[in-house]
């Protein structure tokens, strides 16, 4: 199985919602980030902020798994020890 490459860079809109799961497990904020994927319009794009390091793995899986395009992955480093994640995924409905 190959992995797909995963733009790291944010796509050239301003996101239409954020999701703020810094400082918590992704596990953790798949609540926020299901009600947003529910409540967004066709064609909208969500970017989820994690200090995780499974939302490297775990938004190209949810983006897999349903509908939704994962169109980019940035990652920040913030500190000695701490590296920020910003996932966007565009929102399709079937």
């Amino acid at each position: 199985m190959t992995e797909l490459a995963i733009p790291e860079t944010a796509p050239d809109r301003e996101p239409d919602h954020v999701v703020d799961n810094r400082g918590r497990g992704c596990a953790n904020g798949i609540v926020q980030v299901q009600r947003a994927l529910e409540d967004l319009a066709d064609g909208a794009l969500l970017a989820i902020r994690s200090t995780d390091r499974r939302a490297k793995t775990e938004y190209p899986e949810l983006a897999a798994r349903t509908s939704h395009d994962l169109l980019a992955i940035e990652s920040t480093r913030t500190g000695l020890l701490r590296t920020e994640y910003t996932s966007y995924l565009e929102i399709h409905h079937d």
